[in-house]
């Protein structure tokens, strides 16, 4: 049997008719999240995929991974975790990563983050596809200034 153009054509667009709606199911009616700190980090995104960088206050690094809803993930959601961390001036710090005992977040210990233009490399393995962020330490939460009070006659 011979399929002209036209068949194809009425082809395509049934099953275009049809299977909207089932996509539209599978992504359109899960509410985004927010990217607002769980954890008082720095909340990135790659596809549907959120993760939060926390720098310890004393040291270290944790990360936590959700989805588009901001549903957390465990640990196990991305593989071949690492963070460098690149101060100016001095040799990379490659912080040792590994999931918590409860499989929830990943971790590491490292020397506090003091200054701002300090980098910190985030790397993983996401679905088969690597991943590398280069955040500067001045995005963070924790590294931003507070905002200095209004007075009433401002506001």
């Amino acid at each position: 049997m011979k399929i002209t153009a036209i068949t194809r054509l009425a082809i395509v667009l049934l099953a275009v008719t049809f299977l909207t709606p089932l996509r539209a199911l599978a992504h359109g009616d899960e509410v985004h999240g927010s990217h607002d700190a769980s954890f008082g980090g720095l909340v990135m995104m790659y596809i549907d995929l959120h993760f939060e960088v926390v720098l310890g206050e004393e040291g270290g690094v944790n990360l936590y991974y959700s989805d588009a809803s901001r549903a957390p993930l465990p640990a196990a959601v991305v593989s071949d975790v690492q963070v460098d961390i690149l101060r100016d001036g001095a040799a990379m710090e490659t912080v040792s990563m590994s999931a918590s005992e409860a499989g929830d977040y990943w971790s590491g210990d490292s020397a506090v983050v003091t200054d701002k233009e300090t980098i910190v490399r985030v790397a993983f393995v996401f679905q088969g596809e690597p991943v590398v962020f280069e955040l500067p330490a001045r995005l963070f939460p924790s590294m931003m200034e507070p905002m200095p009070a209004m007075s009433s006659h401002e506001a």
